[in-house]
């Protein structure tokens, strides 16, 4: 099995005292790492780190996946450190990148039988809504420039993604 994300500080650290530190970004927020047994390329980073305490601290393989790739790790790892670094990942990428990933990852989710999940696929679902800010309703695109309806079209394509994943998340709740 092939690990993209290590999101658990202990195994962070854990991991960290196998690789060899290259470099840090001219902002300090990203470390590159590279290990030399597997020719492998990481990078630390923080996601969120707007929040109080700097946000959190994630290391991820490199090169990073495409949105579609990050969706397929989030919908079908049975790593729990590849389902929250995905999620947030996706999160991250369309506040810093505005990568739009939602309708691609409401998709995927709405092909989900929800009628015989186990506790391990309700759990992924949870953490795939919440860790990508999915049921998050705010309009996150540019506003600047747009005619009122353009940005009132843009602030429903976002309720309705939060509205149709708050459903999904009242069903796997029962």
């Amino acid at each position: 099995m092939h690990q993209h994300f290590i999101c658990n500080q202990n195994e962070i650290e854990s991991k960290l005292r196998t690789l060899f530190k290259k470099g840090t970004s001219a902002e300090s927020w990203t470390d590159h790492y590279y290990d030399k047994n597997s020719n492998e390329e990481w990078l630390l980073t923080r996601y969120n780190s707007e929040y109080h305490g700097g946000g959190v601290s994630v290391l991820k393989i490199l090169p990073e996946p495409s949105i579609e790739d990050l969706i397929d790790i989030a919908m079908t790892s049975l790593d729990k450190n590849d389902i929250i670094g995905a999620s947030l990942e996706l999160s991250e990428r369309e506040k810093v990148n505005k990568d739009d990933f939602r309708s691609k990852l409401l998709h995927k989710l709405l092909k989900v039988d929800t009628s015989d999940l186990s506790d391990f696929e309700k759990e992924r679902l949870k953490i795939i809504i919440y860790e990508s800010d999915l049921y998050y309703a705010t309009n996150r695109r540019n506003t600047v420039g747009k005619h009122f309806t353009e940005v009132e079209k843009d602030a429903e394509y976002f309720r309705e993604i939060s509205e149709k994943s708050k459903t999904i998340l009242s069903i796997i709740a029962k």
